[in-house]
């Protein structure tokens, strides 16, 4: 893996591909979210679900951009990188809350306690126990993911054709990003894109999928 000096930087800016790729979507996370907020008939739980969504995806992605591209201190780049590794338990629970509301079925409100449990208590082990070693995290984030399981198959059964489809799209997005990151290929790269890019580019991938579900849903009613 290449040092992080060796890397092609854009004035200040270290990392530009990822500082440019999530600082875009935190902006285009705002704009849904604000959307969804002050968007009039629309029911309060279609509401709720693509706000928390919207909210969560924002807040990721402007922690990622920041800590991947200004120049920190080492003593705040050790916290930012807490605080970006935190935000994606944030993340995963705000992506799985929607399918979980929208899906209906008895698990719906289990499936939502544990999801923000979770993410309290991985929040809380960057904040307070930043010992543990990170990959310690991949293993539950993994878990608290795989909770989405039932809330799409509830939700594939209620909005069937192309919202299902896109939810699909979206969690084999997450997966692919997953995978890339867990192997740490492809290169590609180094210097300007590499695999940790190409994850970040699944990642907003599967968040634009979504975005694409919450609009066709809202567009056509549940």
């Amino acid at each position: 893996m290449s040092h992080a000096m060796d890397r092609v930087m854009l004035g200040p800016l270290h990392n530009p591909v990822r500082g440019v790729l999530h600082g875009g979507a935190a902006l285009l996370s705002l704009s849904v979210a604000l959307h969804f907020l002050l968007r009039d008939a629309i029911e309060p739980t279609l509401r709720i679900a693509f706000v928390v969504f919207a909210a969560t995806q924002m807040g990721l992605y402007l922690v990622s951009a920041s800590y991947h591209s200004l120049p920190w201190s080492p003593r705040w780049k050790r916290r930012m990188q807490r605080a970006d590794h935190a935000m994606i338990f944030v993340a995963i629970a705000g992506s799985v809350t929607p399918l979980a509301l929208l899906g209906g079925g008895e698990l719906r409100e289990f499936v939502v306690a544990a999801v923000w449990t979770i993410a309290a208590l991985g929040v809380a082990q960057k904040a307070f126990l930043p010992q543990i070693h990170e990959r310690a995290s991949i293993p539950v984030q993994i878990a608290q993911a795989a909770l989405a399981i039932p809330a799409l198959l509830g939700f594939s059964a209620r909005f069937p054709g192309a919202p299902g489809q896109l939810a699909l799209l979206a969690v084999g997005c997450y997966a692919i990003g997953a995978l890339v990151f867990l192997t740490e290929r492809p290169r590609l790269w180094p210097r300007v894109f590499s695999f940790h890019e190409l994850f970040h580019v699944c990642v907003v991938a599967g968040s634009a999928a979504l975005y694409l579900l919450a609009a066709g849903i809202v567009t056509r009613g549940p």
